[in-house]
């Protein structure tokens, strides 16, 4: 009898402790179920906060565009304003102390100057459509510009307005209604 219970001693044993690995292995399976949530749903928001990123970086980028294209059409309006000042050199009076080869040159350079920062606020593509603007067959416009800060288009130390003077400002005005167009294209994907 003795042996009888020491045998069911040794029993009782195993089965308590195969219940007890039991009841642990089933602890850690919930503790496995329970990381397995967790990082789940960590990793949906890490997804939720890459697209809100994408989202902020896609807006960020045509907000800059804006804000670029927005400067090269203030560069326009100030090349625009220029030439009515030029118009006011080819008038016969001409005033004491005014030199209009300096003059001419320097509103030359003004001009050359917005043309290079509407090429660098500028992409690439909206460029090529002002630079295809800019250089027609009919008149190469930065040509022209550089004939202002040589004084070539000076006859006899005054300027002369001509039909070239009226294509170039066409072209000008064609440019600024061109980024206009563009401005307002952006203004509707920021919305």
């Amino acid at each position: 009898m003795k042996n009888m219970l020491t045998n069911w001693q040794a029993s009782m044993k195993e089965h308590v402790k195969f219940f007890n690995t039991t009841k642990e292995q089933e602890e850690c399976n919930m503790l496995d179920i329970v990381l397995t949530i967790v990082s789940a749903i960590c990793t949906i928001f890490s997804i939720l906060g890459a697209v809100r990123s994408n989202i902020y970086y896609r807006k960020s980028r045509q907000l800059t565009m804006y804000a670029n294209t927005n400067v090269a059409f203030m560069e326009t309006q100030k090349i625009i304003a220029t030439f009515p000042e030029l118009l006011k050199l080819a008038n016969n009076t001409r005033k004491r102390g005014t030199n209009s080869v300096k003059e001419v040159a320097k509103h030359g350079e003004n001009i050359k100057k917005s043309i290079g920062k509407i090429r660098e606020s500028l992409p690439v593509e909206d460029y090529k459509e002002v630079q295809e603007l800019l250089n027609t067959r009919e008149l190469k416009i930065e040509e022209y510009i550089d004939s202002f800060i040589t004084g070539e288009v000076l006859v006899d130390e005054k300027f002369v307005f001509d039909d070239k003077f009226t294509k170039c400002q066409n072209k000008f005005y064609e440019i600024q209604l061109l980024l206009k167009k563009k401005l307002e294209e952006l203004s509707e994907k920021l919305k």
